[in-house]
């Protein structure tokens, strides 16, 4: 993976992959989804109306480097109790199968497993807590381990970040992010559209990808290019390019 970093958040526009802006929305830009707003200072990008935060793209893949604002921040590892795929319901986007899921038990009772690769990641937390790194991350199926009699949840984390890390390393690896990707099939294909002259859009009143023609036309129904030829069914989005 090859994700171009985002080290300040210059709030431009440009018609292909992503787009990005200050805190206003024109239907002409592309799909809401893929909307990343600057924070004041240029400092932060974040996915629009999420606690998302985008610290890198991967144009060829398709993917984000991506954090959360809850387990990210100092002493996130308190705040793990919760499903992160809750964060992308309704979205285009996926957490991708190359993470690697980093388990959090809590609420143990004294039943909390023992052994190698468990640690204790309490610290400041009002709780017990404890972690234990484990294999790729499956939102539907994650990696057995052993949890006793606890609650737990399974965080995303980086894959190559993991490799060279243990559960002990747990603040960096939910500072780092994890990969969240789309599929092209579902949010349009804008190289379609700029093959034969277009630039993309997204229709708001059609829900749908559109590509605007040189000769003005918006042409929103599905798989519409310049040409007028029916490339594939394009059903939501469009494509953006993120410039720093």
């Amino acid at each position: 993976m090859n994700h171009n970093p985002i080290e300040t958040c210059q709030c431009v526009i440009i018609y292909r992959k992503s787009w990005h802006s200050s805190n206003t929305y024109s239907s002409s830009c592309g799909h809401p989804a893929f909307q990343i707003l600057c924070s004041d200072d240029g400092s932060v990008a974040a996915l629009r109306s999420s606690a998302i935060h985008v610290l890198g793209i991967d144009y060829a893949n398709n993917s984000f480097i991506v954090s959360h604002t809850r387990v990210s921040a100092v002493n996130g590892v308190c705040r793990t109790d919760f499903n992160m795929s809750s964060s992308i319901a309704l979205s285009p986007f996926t957490i991708s199968r190359r993470n690697r899921a980093l388990c959090f038990l809590y609420n143990c009772n004294g039943t909390e497993p023992h052994g190698r690769g468990y640690v204790n990641v309490t610290s400041n937390c009002s709780t017990p807590i404890f972690a234990y790194l484990g294999g790729s991350y499956y939102w539907d199926s994650p990696p057995p381990i052993a949890t006793g009699r606890c609650s737990y949840t399974y965080m995303p984390v980086l894959r190559a970040e993991a490799a060279v890390m243990t559960a002990a390393s747990y603040t960096r690896l939910l500072k780092d992010g994890f990969v969240l990707e789309w599929e092209t099939d579902t949010i349009g294909n804008c190289a379609a559209c700029i093959a034969t002259g277009g630039e993309c859009r997204y229709d708001n009143d059609a829900v749908a990808f559109a590509c605007l023609c040189p000769d003005g036309r918006l042409r929103a129904r599905a798989g519409s290019t310049c040409a007028g030829e029916s490339i594939c069914i394009m059903r939501r989005g469009v494509h953006a390019q993120l410039r720093r």
